[in-house]
């Protein structure tokens, strides 16, 4: 594809030059090409050196130029940038948050991952954000825009990937933000090779996931421990609102910062901020009800009463509001907090001057979740430069609170056993219920693994899948003394013509038949993946390659058979055709790598489409 993209911008080019020549004209075009190694050599100072290996990436921070009320795609000759460090916000930069502009940056690879597949993570950042490499598109996040009204954000993580044949490169990013609390390239931003980025992501994610996963668990035991308990007995509802709480606080971590929910499950960015907040909010109901039920000194009638109409308030608000009225509402009712923090203080203090008994450990636990949202509050005031430990905290307490109540549960057990052997015949039946919700997690874990495999429009394998697959199969063909193994690259003809005039959702269909269509001619023996956007591949093993030529050809006429309607193409042809390039390994034509392979099938690809489309290239 890297073929194709210099193909269509040469085409562009000079298209432009002829526009100039027909008028008279004379400008620069490519303006935004990749800077020559002169260039960079001129500006040492200005270059940042990024230092990654094989298994391990860096932070893309550094010096930046940065442009005010301006959307550029590359640096400037004509404005004059300020020099700026990142990662900072915009009020850091600007002065104010509510603003825009853009951040150019220049930056050398190590020479030995020149020609290599490199990604970019980008954190959850603030506002909206659009990334250009060497003046070509990269990935974006939510709209940018010169006003508030058009701007679409959209706080999420996300991963750019890109391969560059020279050692330096040009990275520029345009921002807008209004709102006033925070904005820009606040949270640092690495680089490193893509699987190496991609092991980090996941390994973040699956960190999340089991620490939430772990807290739903204690939380679904409390419930159904209080539930086992029946409400007669004492504390029995107090330890049923813990359970509610855990279970609530599970789903806040799981949706707040680094907002792990975007990786497992597709919602819009709107509903999952008013889902974060949301669950905070019914987390700290049930909080403060937990703990005006533990002991209504610690938080009065009256104040327990103002608390929960203040939460009230905040749901229905969010529930119907955009976030710039929820958020900043949510942010004038925390301060109510602080008669909530008094509350517990005094009583704590009341329960020490009467000497009554309490939990030290509990005692502990709360004052270090009352200290992380605190440090929390002031963060998101920008008062002080810290980290959010919300969900640091809150997983500690939920430990800390179960450790308690597993250590109490278990003296009382043991005193019980002796009196009521009716109790042991509970706890089995309590252990085979674990053990059941258990089986049933381990299904829909299983079943959730195969999901993530799935290329959630099409049906067909993702690019994970088809990296795993296709790995696997190298390594048996490799292994196989007359083994063969075939990849195909397809691409679908003048897709962006088709997205153009039918519309993307239009598109979406055709891709979704396209998988059919080829589904159907492909032996159960072979993989179909979505390699991106509207390309697929195809790996075949084992199969002799002009029987591989014959069934790549049987793809093709099953296609134009499909007669899927195509009025925009630009050539004669009024259906939906593809090209399609295969390479082959075997004994006689080894490759030495995965990436060998794949580049040949690319590059074969690319012949197909410059002999006219609609039409199979073999290596």
């Amino acid at each position: 594809m890297r073929y194709l993209h210099d193909a269509i911008r040469i085409f562009q080019g000079l298209l432009l030059l002829s526009l100039m020549m027909i008028f008279g004209q004379t400008a620069v075009f490519a303006q935004y090409e990749s800077a020559p190694a002169s260039f960079y050599e001129k500006n040492r100072e200005n270059i940042n050196e990024v230092h990654f290996s094989e298994n391990s990436s860096s932070l893309l921070n550094g010096q930046w130029q940065y442009y005010p009320q301006a959307f550029l795609k590359g640096p400037s000759q004509k404005l004059t940038p300020q020099t700026v460090f990142l990662p900072a916000s915009l009020k850091e930069v600007a002065g104010n948050n509510q603003t825009y502009g853009t951040y150019v940056g220049y930056f050398k690879l190590p020479k030995e991952f020149v020609g290599r597949r490199i990604a970019i993570k980008v954190p959850n950042q603030y506002g909206a954000y659009k990334f250009f490499l060497n003046g070509d598109f990269l990935i974006r996040v939510g709209e940018v825009s010169k006003d508030e009204q058009s701007q679409v954000s959209e706080n999420a993580p996300r991963i750019a990937y890109f391969i560059t044949d020279k050692e330096y490169f040009t990275l520029a990013i345009q921002v807008s933000n209004y709102s006033s609390l925070h904005g820009g390239l606040e949270n640092p931003m690495r680089i490193g090779l893509a699987r190496t980025i991609n092991r980090e992501y996941q390994q973040l994610m699956m960190s999340i996931g089991v620490v939430c996963g772990a807290i739903l668990g204690v939380g679904l035991f409390t419930i159904l421990f209080a539930l086992f308990r029946g409400s007669k007995e004492r504390n029995s509802k107090s330890i049923l609102v813990f359970g509610i709480f855990i279970i609530f606080l599970a789903l806040h971590n799981f949706f707040s910062a680094p907002y792990a929910y975007t990786a497992v499950v597709d919602i819009n960015w709107l509903w999952g901020v008013r889902l974060e907040y949301l669950f905070t909010y019914f987390s700290i109901i049930f909080f403060i009800t937990y703990i005006h039920l533990l002991n209504p000194r610690y938080l009065h009638r009256l104040n327990f009463q103002a608390a929960m109409l203040l939460l009230a308030l905040n749901i229905g608000v969010t529930s119907f509001s955009q976030p710039e009225i929820f958020e900043r509402l949510a942010l004038f009712c925390s301060i109510y907090a602080l008669m909530v923090l008094a509350n517990f203080i005094y009583g704590f203090y009341q329960t020490l001057k009467f000497k009554e008994p309490y939990s030290i450990l509990n005692l502990c636990a709360v004052i270090f979740l009352c200290i992380t949202f605190l440090n929390d509050f002031l963060l998101m005031m920008n008062w002080i430069d810290s980290v959010n430990l919300s969900f640091v905290s809150t997983s500690l307490y939920a430990l800390l609170i179960m450790f308690q109540q597993s250590r109490n549960y278990a003296y009382q057990t043991y005193h019980t056993e002796m009196l009521n052997n009716n109790l042991m015949e509970l706890n089995r039946l309590l252990d085979q219920k674990v053990k059941a919700r258990t089986e049933q997690l381990h299904e829909l874990n299983a079943k959730l693994e195969q999901q993530v495999k799935i290329d959630a429009l099409t049906g067909a394998y993702n690019r994970r899948a088809l990296n795993d697959e296709i790995q696997e199969r190298f390594a048996q063909t490799k292994r196989l003394r007359h083994g063969t193994l075939v990849f195909a690259m397809i691409d679908v003809d003048f897709f962006k013509n088709y997205n153009d005039y039918y519309g993307h959702l239009k598109g979406d269909e055709v891709l979704k038949q396209l998988v059919q269509v080829i589904g159907g001619i492909l032996p159960p023996s072979a993989f179909l993946a979505r390699y991106g956007g509207e390309e697929f591949a195809i790996v075949v093993q084992n199969v002799p390659l002009q029987v591989s030529v014959d069934l790549m050809t049987k793809v093709l006429n099953a296609v134009r058979d499909a007669q899927l309607e195509h009025c925009r193409r630009g050539d004669s042809k009024t259906y939906v055709t593809v090209s399609m390039g295969m390479s082959c390994m075997d004994n006689e034509q080894p490759y030495a790598d995965i990436h060998a392979l794949m580049r040949a099938a690319d590059e074969k690809l690319y012949e197909a489409k410059q002999a006219g489309r609609d039409q199979l290239k073999a290596a």
